[in-house]
């Protein structure tokens, strides 16, 4: 769908991992390579990653990947400010696209099923926010019409986007991810992510 622009959070140190998240194994692939298959299978085809603490790691993984790599120096200033410089990049480089569709990297439960449903209903009506319901707010994946573009390249640098949410939840959609938002900041986590997608530990 060329109507949307995909963007990637992938800016991050991963101190509390203590090696790149993106790189890690995922089954047969990466945890990168793996989300981007996901992007892929559900016709998503302008995707843009915002790389950062380790930009020539993943660069150099990703070499053959269609995917835009926007290195953005002040990664770590938090991820508001990857957020708008993400943004930028996509106003760059997909012109005419309508809406942007932001994930975060340490999220390799996202399944191509749940894209779709986010898609569907922002194609039901393109003008509201699409987000995911996290209990206590409501975050990303998430689906932004161009409209908050502006208010997106306007969050503080060490926030994320939930408080954008909240703040426009009389124009946002909730949907339920159910099982597969679960943040993989720690090894541990890591290893329940495996273990709930079935895959042996590495």
């Amino acid at each position: 769908m060329d109507s949307i622009a995909t963007l990637v959070l992938t800016a991050g140190s991963s101190s509390r991992m203590g090696k790149p998240k993106a790189l890690l194994p995922w089954g047969q692939n990466t945890v990168l390579r793996h989300i981007l298959q996901q992007i892929q299978q559900t016709g998503l085809h302008n995707v843009l990653l915002v790389t950062g603490a380790h930009h020539e790691e993943i660069q150099n993984a990703l070499q053959e990947e269609s995917a835009i790599i926007c290195y953005h120096p002040d990664w770590d200033s938090g991820m508001g400010s990857s957020i708008s410089a993400g943004i930028r990049a996509v106003e760059q480089q997909f012109e005419g696209v309508n809406a942007v569709l932001i994930l975060l990297v340490d999220q390799p439960l996202i399944t191509a099923a749940y894209l779709r449903e986010l898609m569907t209903s922002h194609e039901k009506d393109p003008s509201i926010i699409i987000a995911s319901d996290y209990g206590e707010f409501a975050g990303v994946p998430a689906l932004f019409p161009r409209r908050f573009w502006n208010d997106l390249k306007g969050i503080p640098s060490g926030r994320g986007a939930k408080g954008l949410i909240a703040r426009f939840h009389e124009q946002s959609v909730i949907l339920n991810p159910k099982d597969v938002i679960v943040d993989i900041d720690t090894p541990e986590a890591y290893q329940k992510a495996l273990k709930i997608a079935g895959i042996s530990s590495i």
